[in-house]
This record gives C-alpha cells, structure tokens and sequence, in this order.
C-alpha cells in the first residue's frame, strides 16, 4: 500500500460523508420513521383535533388565541416528533444475546447533526419570537375602542363570585350579558384578594386586584353562551368562582336591561 493511499484512508470522513453514514445505520432510519409518524399524528391533532376541544370562538381576540394554539402545535411538531421518535425506538429495539448491547456514537461529536440541531432549534425560537411581537401588536391595536359607542362593564371580583355593573344603563347582574358587534370596555377591580376575570369564549383574560382597577376592551362577534371563570388562586373556592352569560341581539339586550330596571342609552 502506498503512502498516499495509506494516507487518505486515515482522513477523517467529510461532513457530507457523516451524514451519509448516519443514515446507513438500521437505528437511525427506524428513528427518523418514527420521527415522522410522531410529527405527522401531532401536526393532525394541532389542526383538527385540538381546536374542538378549545372555547367557542365568540371574538376576534378568541379566534387569534385559537390561532396560535393551533401554529405552535404545528410549529413544535417536529421536536416533539424527533424526541419522542427516539423514544419509541430505544423502547422498541430488543438486544439479543449475553453480551451488552454496543454504545452508539455520541451525537455531541457529529458535527453535521449539531449544526442541524442547533439552526432548526433556532429557527423555531426565532418564529416564536416574532409571532409573538407581531401578536402582541395586533392586540395593542385591537385594544383601542370609540369610546362613543363602547359599552362600559365595571366587573368585580370576591372570594368567589363575579358581579357586573353597567354604569351608563343602572343595571347590576351576577351574569355577563353583553350585545354582540358592539365594543366593550371592562373596568376590572376586586374587593378583596388577587382575582383573574377570564370569560373563556371572548379570549381576554387580566387579573382583578384590590385597591387597582384594571382595563381591557373586545368585541363579542357571535351570539351564545359566555363562561366566566377566575384564572388566579383565590382561595378555597376558587375552582367554583365562576359564572355564565350570553352574548345576544342589540334588541334582546336592551329588553333584558329595562326587565331589570335599567334603561337604554
């Protein structure tokens, strides 16, 4: 054998070679079958599944709120399909034999599959970063109302009921009644310890405190059924503060005012 051929058999094999080599072994390709059998079940569940499990969509932010559930599903679908992949592989692979089973290559040293590894995760974190900007600025400009045509709710929080006032109409109610395609700004106060006001179907949710009133602003798009729940640990009774409420006609809304005393504005 010659210097030179002696010499480029001690090479180390190139990037491309690695990966290559990878990709010959038995494990690795079961792995990445699995990989994709566990990211396509997750991509389906994100799209189809889990949306019908989640509240009614009954507002504009509600339906941003379904939307991102839905995208980071997607979006973190591979990774959860690689990790698990390579969890159902290792349970899955038998070792025959009195002899222990051989160690593979650390991952640590493959160049090709940590260069990989980090630009995907990277990008992943990169999308989630600005999903989130662009979001949080949608709702800051969704959050700006006519304050003309706004109908003003001051909710109250304490251990454990909700109770809702309507300022402008002199109506007061233990249930959230609201009209639809009409702006509504909540004042939001407690009268004891850190609540959560969150009614599920609107998609909003800010924390009620004593002593400070808080401010959010929607607008319900869609006739129904509202459930309002406390999103803060409140005491003993907090899994029951919660309450129920609907999102109705302008007509039936304002009869439902003046059959409780109030009058229309």
């Amino acid at each position: 054998m010659s210097d030179n051929t002696q010499h480029e058999e001690e090479l180390s094999p190139t990037p491309g070679q690695r990966v290559s080599n990878l990709f010959k072994r038995n494990d690795v390709r079961r792995t990445t079958v699995f990989t994709f059998l566990w990211t396509a079940l997750f991509v389906i569940l994100g799209l189809y599944i889990y949306p019908k499990f989640m509240p009614e969509v009954m507002s504009v932010d509600m339906k941003a709120m379904e939307r991102i559930m839905v995208a980071f599903t997607v979006i973190s679908a591979p990774i959860a399909g690689l990790v698990l992949g390579i969890t159902t592989q290792a349970l899955t692979n038998r070792h025959t034999g009195n002899t222990p089973p051989p160690d593979g290559p650390a991952v640590r040293t493959n160049g090709p599959v940590v260069v990989v590894w980090s630009v995907v995760s990277g990008l992943f974190c990169l999308i989630a970063v600005v999903w989130g900007l662009v979001e949080l600025n949608t709702f800051a400009n969704a959050a700006t109302v006519d304050e003309r045509t706004a109908l003003h709710v001051e909710v109250v929080g304490s251990q454990w009921v909700w109770s809702f006032k309507y300022p402008e109409l002199g109506v007061e109610s233990d249930k959230l009644m609201l009209p639809v395609d009409r702006p509504v700004t909540f004042d939001i106060t407690s009268a004891d310890v850190n609540h959560s006001f969150w009614p599920l179907q609107l998609g909003i949710k800010i924390d009620a405190n004593r002593l400070q009133t808080t401010h959010i602003n929607t607008t319900p798009t869609k006739l129904g059924r509202l459930d309002v729940k406390c999103a803060e640990l409140c005491g003993l009774y907090h899994a029951y503060m919660e309450t129920s409420g609907e999102v109705m006609t302008s007509d039936d809304f304002n009869n439902w005012v003046t059959s409780n005393g109030g009058h229309v504005a």
